[in-house]
């Protein structure tokens, strides 16, 4: 499977590096979020060997005719603990739960609120995912190029591509880290095949789906889950933007800790001739194919650097 570029050795104790930059910590210590009440993490039995929390959103246009993109952050325990109290302490006075649409364009809660303050407030909460240290990881797919490909698909066929990618590449994450994955994702009318896909993965001959544990659905009150939507609102910006705009601010920020990972069309065409999105042994083993043509890489840390 096409995935994030991370080091292959055995991930230490205290650390490990997640290509280009971003650390994650494991350390076995249970974390206060197994044991606080409220929202999110709070009611899950206490785990003591290193596991990897994955949080994911969906962002397209609004017609769904250019690009659809899944994206969010992982990191251990531990980085979440630190996340929720510095996101929280952002967000308490927000009357809902922050979305990133909403605060860039004054949408909704943030209509009253001057364009010099949402920006001040988006950019405090990148700092948040920075101090953090948490990685980001998108799949997107080209809406058109799909539908040349599948001329018989339905409205969601190019966004549901976009979670069995996204499973896969934590799951290969999670193996070159000897971590195990706990997933969740914004609940939603497409909650039933992101369910479905995670199960028939953890059945896959295939030694990365042994990291699959478990897979949650929740609403936008999961504060990971208001992480997600920024980071795939920005995945979606940045591949519909290329050659267009310059690299949006958030995102140059906090380059050296996402990546991106698109279909292109000769990619699209060879998965349509070959079963479709249903054979994901193909998927699991796309790059061990001589003949598979290799998906769009978008390191940000290589873009900012110029390379």
């Amino acid at each position: 499977m096409v995935s994030i570029p991370i080091p292959t050795e055995q991930v230490s104790q205290k650390s490990t590096t997640m290509s280009p930059t971003a650390t994650i910590e494991t350390r076995s210590e249970c974390p206060l979020s197994k044991f606080a009440k409220g929202f999110s993490r709070s009611d899950r039995k206490p785990a003591y060997h290193a596991m990897l929390e994955c949080y994911f959103d969906d962002s397209s246009d609004e017609r769904k005719e250019r690009h659809c993109a899944s994206g969010g952050f992982f990191g251990t325990d531990e980085q979440w603990d630190a996340f929720e109290m510095m996101w929280s302490n952002e967000t308490h006075g927000l009357k809902e739960p922050f979305r990133s649409t909403d605060c860039e364009c004054g949408h909704a809660q943030f209509k009253e609120w001057p364009k010099p303050s949402r920006d001040a407030l988006m950019a405090r909460l990148v700092s948040v995912i920075q101090v953090a240290k948490l990685a980001g990881f998108a799949s997107i797919v080209p809406v058109k190029a799909y539908r040349a490909a599948f001329p018989d698909c339905k409205e969601d066929d190019p966004y549901l591509l976009t979670i069995p990618h996204a499973i896969m590449n934590m799951a290969v994450i999670g193996e070159r880290m000897g971590t195990d994955i706990n997933f969740w994702f914004e609940r939603g009318r497409n909650d039933a095949a992101g369910f479905d896909f995670f199960r028939s993965i953890q059945k896959l001959n295939w030694i990365p789906s042994q990291r699959l544990r478990a897979i949650a659905s929740d609403t936008k009150k999961l504060r990971p889950l208001q992480s997600a939507d920024f980071v795939a609102r920005e995945a979606f910006k940045h591949i519909d933007n290329l050659g267009v705009r310059p690299m949006r601010k958030p995102l140059e920020r906090l380059g050296e800790r996402v990546f991106f990972i698109a279909w292109t069309e000769g990619a699209l065409r060879y998965l349509a001739a070959h079963g479709g999105p249903q054979n994901q042994e193909l998927l699991a083993h796309w790059d061990e194919i001589p003949d598979a043509p290799k998906l769009a890489q978008h390191s940000l840390w290589l873009a900012i650097q110029g390379e």
